[in-house]
């Protein structure tokens, strides 16, 4: 049952928005109100935010041979971490005038070098609604899991990227679910796995 929204776009005003900072990141700095749940107006106030592309997630899954490809990738704004060095699904941010499905197919032949088959949506999610606005794309991809080269690094040298392969039976690749995997997409995409695997392992086996 779809959920019933309260208000929508058009509730907020923004007063001022003001880039103060435009990078690999942008920030933006907002003053602006909205309707309450009583139907009044807040006061107005500001908020920060950090702008970025939507991205696409893309869940690499072999029916045939029950695979699940992920990769490695060093990540630099992880100084908490034990390890900057995260298991992740493939993914990659949404160029202008690019298709989700492009995105996806380009992303698992750069990151992983695997072409993709089929696609199925799986779902959507903002990261952080409190200060980051962007959403994130979340796709199951059909590959071939006996053409996957685990004896190389894979990723663009352009984009400083060190990529290393991980494949895992599915049965596997759910237990890392009980593991500290510190990816949200990761935990995201292998529990939508987990309670959807049948169903698109039938969809997909059944159309070969």
């Amino acid at each position: 049952m779809p959920i019933k929204r309260t208000y929508f776009q058009q509730d907020v005003e923004v007063v001022n928005d003001e880039c103060v900072y435009d990078g690999f990141f942008k920030m933006h700095k907002q003053t602006l109100r909205h309707k309450k749940f009583n139907g009044e107006w807040s006061e107005t106030f500001t908020r920060e935010m950090m702008v970025r592309d939507d991205a696409v997630c893309v869940l690499l899954f072999d029916p045939i041979q029950d695979k699940i490809l992920l990769i490695e990738q060093f990540r630099p704004c992880l100084p908490k971490s034990d390890s900057p060095w995260l298991i992740e699904l493939v993914a990659g941010m949404v160029e202008e005038g690019e298709h989700d499905e492009e995105v996806a197919r380009r992303e698992s032949f750069e990151e992983a070098g695997v072409e993709v088959k089929r696609l199925e949506y799986m779902f959507k999610f903002v990261p952080s609604p409190g200060g980051l606005v962007e959403y994130l794309r979340m796709y199951a991809g059909e590959f071939d899991a006996s053409k996957v080269d685990l004896n190389r690094s894979h990723g663009l040298d352009s984009e400083n990227e060190d990529i290393k392969l991980h494949l895992f039976s599915s049965q596997e690749a759910i237990a890392l679910l009980d593991e500290d995997i510190e990816n949200a997409s990761t935990i995201m995409g292998l529990q939508w796995f987990a309670l959807n695997k049948h169903k698109l392992k039938n969809l997909w086996v059944d159309e070969v």
